[in-house]
């Protein structure tokens, strides 16, 4: 290959590595799916270690992550037993499906601190009186609005995900 063209694409698999870090994934992974996409043919395990300079371990436990997230697939080659993986060309796919996972995630765990705060102060009712009782009730009103809030983001984000799909 060319040295312009690897210097490209060396330049474009360090850019995704770090701006999948800056969004919270994976760095090796995000360049491992560069790595990939850049690529015309297949490439190995050793291929992506080699040109990533990172241990096989850690670009075994990265593909089989992005195989996870549909964003890179193993495929058979002929005459060769090592195994080989191709990017998801469709960015848009792999963008929309990591982030509405991601999106997903986040929000399933703030219900839970919801309800789990709900819970905390139900089991302390019947010990709360006075000033304790005031606040208790100003705490649920608080809950009672984030999860009214949670209901309505969480159907903003399912529209925009059939929307975009």
């Amino acid at each position: 290959m060319d040295s312009k063209l690897n210097e490209a694409t060396d330049g474009f698999v360090e850019s995704i590595g770090q701006l999948g870090a800056s969004l919270g994934l994976n760095r090796v992974a995000a360049q491992l799916y560069a790595l990939l996409f850049m690529s015309n043919e297949p490439l190995s395990l050793d291929d992506m270690v080699e040109k990533l300079g990172v241990s096989k371990g850690n670009v075994s436990v990265n593909v089989r992550e992005l195989e996870k997230w549909g964003a890179a697939r193993k495929v058979w080659v002929k005459g060769n037993r090592k195994d080989f993986y191709v990017a998801e060309l469709d960015i848009f796919k792999v963008i929309t499906d990591r982030l509405r996972v991601g999106l997903n995630r986040r929000m399933e765990e703030a219900l839970e601190a919801i309800k789990g705060a709900e819970e905390a102060i139900r089991q302390e009712q019947r010990s709360l009186n006075g000033e304790d009782e005031k606040r208790a009730k100003a705490v649920r009103n608080r809950l009672r609005e984030a999860k009214e809030t949670y209901w309505r983001v969480n159907s903003l984000i399912s529209t925009a995900f059939k929307i975009i799909s």
